[in-house]
């Protein structure tokens, strides 16, 4: 009984053995390999029905290869064919539908008896049918430049020429080439040869595409080379050409310039003067009497300069006596006390004189009075002054004086004496309103 049980025991051990090497089996059994070896991850061509090929596991069933639209291989194939191996494990296939240009990403897999899948790495490749993009930029223009070198971007890693052609379109003759490395974005040619004479042209960029497509062209750019620039020459001349003090004066450039027009004028007011920006023409004025330093200064589209300057003499304005020349009227009689003023007015004066009565001492009615000569149809109506026709006192001085702009006026001084007879003064007036002066002599 106790050797049943030992067998029986060793029996049961072996049956759980065996039972356990059944799933070690099964683990490590593994899906196909399958892989992509062409074309490679990452290329470019311009065969929309490429060709695919790899390796798959031999025994196992055909081979089934996705194209997806991008850069991924998820979402809807647009298109999914199936292969059969070729001896060694090989397998390829050829596209039967056309592919757009664009990015595509493909995918292989390979399904064994157990129904255990294996799907290759996927390669992602561009169809690309296009000629490569070129641009051309514009080069400076109007320029003495006889051999410049152009800019621009092209899309493809070929070499871009620029052909240059006379005229304003590419059907005029070709007379320079420049030439340049292509990077797949911005280039930078040499410089264009042969030199070109002065006149207008018109270049093109072109790049051959290295995928053998179209050859890629630019937009024309049009331009101009031009003699060499020189400088403008600077002049200018003023209005009046024997200015007064205060007086407007006009500064008109009469600058010229062959090449283009004058794009600058800056003038200074003295010798050491800062120049400001300004137009053709500049009216100031001179407070001063004597020489005075103008400079001005002109600068064309090149960007060149000239500068001249000038002296301009200012003078002291001489002003006219005015016309008719004012008559002070005053009459009155002494008092004990001072004077009584019976009569002050003033009259024979053009319309629009200004006439100012002042009055300084104790007894003055009114400290100043201003009154503006107006005409009538009978002629300038007399400027009266009523409220000073009354007494008044000794040390009262009245002064009239009778201005007009630009002209010499009329100063009248009146003082009341003690013990004295009134003193009357009677002089010109300076054009500035302000100060009394002797009359001239004609």
């Amino acid at each position: 009984m106790r050797r049943t049980a030992r067998a029986l025991l060793r029996t049961t051990a072996v049956s759980l053995v065996a039972m356990a090497v059944g799933p070690v089996s099964t683990a490590i059994a593994a899906p196909p390999i399958v892989t992509i070896t062409s074309p490679l991850n990452g290329s470019v061509g311009n065969n929309q029905t490429p060709s695919f090929s790899g390796l798959a596991q031999e025994g196992s069933d055909p081979v089934t290869l996705r194209i997806y639209p991008g850069p991924r291989a998820d979402g809807t194939a647009t298109q999914e064919l199936i292969t059969l191996l070729f001896s060694g494990g090989t397998w390829s296939l050829d596209l039967t539908e056309v592919l757009k240009d664009g990015i595509y990403t493909a995918q292989a897999s390979q399904s064994n008896p157990k129904s255990e899948t294996g799907t290759s790495a996927p390669v992602t490749f561009t169809v690309d049918t296009a000629a490569p993009r070129v641009t051309l930029n514009s080069p400076e223009s109007p320029s003495s430049n006889t051999t410049p070198a152009f800019t621009g971007t092209a899309s493809d890693a070929t070499p871009v020429t620029v052909q240059i052609h006379t005229g304003a379109t590419v059907k005029g003759t070709l007379v320079a080439m420049a030439t340049a490395t292509g990077t797949g974005a911005g280039w930078t040619s040499g410089h264009a040869s042969p030199a070109l004479s002065i006149g207008q042209y018109t270049a093109i960029a072109t790049q051959a595409s290295s995928l053998r497509n179209p050859t890629g062209k630019s937009a024309p750019v049009t331009f101009t080379v031009a003699p060499p620039p020189v400088p403008p020459v600077a002049s200018f001349t003023w209005f009046p050409s024997v200015p007064a003090i205060g007086e407007p004066v006009s500064l008109v450039s009469t600058s010229t310039d062959p090449a283009g027009p004058i794009t600058g004028f800056a003038w200074a007011l003295a010798s050491n003067g800062s120049f400001q920006g300004g137009g053709g023409v500049l009216t100031t004025s001179f407070s001063t009497p004597g020489g005075h330093v103008v400079q001005l200064r002109v600068t064309n589209a090149y960007g060149l300069s000239s500068l001249t300057a000038a002296t301009i003499n200012v003078v002291t304005p001489r002003a006219v006596l005015m016309q008719p020349f004012p008559v002070v009227r005053i009459a009155g009689t002494d008092t004990r006390w001072g004077v009584a003023l019976r009569l002050l007015k003033v009259q024979q004066l053009p319309a629009g004189a200004q006439v100012t009565l002042r009055c300084k001492g104790r007894g003055c009615p009114t400290k100043s009075v201003r009154r503006i000569a107006t005409s009538n149809k009978r002629g300038v109506a007399p400027v009266e002054f009523r409220r000073f026709e009354r007494s008044l006192r000794f040390g009262v001085t009245l002064e009239i004086l009778i201005f007009k702009a630009g002209e010499i006026g009329k100063y009248t001084r009146f003082t009341v004496r003690r013990g004295k007879l009134a003193l009357r003064v009677d002089m010109c007036l300076d054009a500035a309103g302000v100060r009394p002066l002797a009359c001239p002599s004609s």
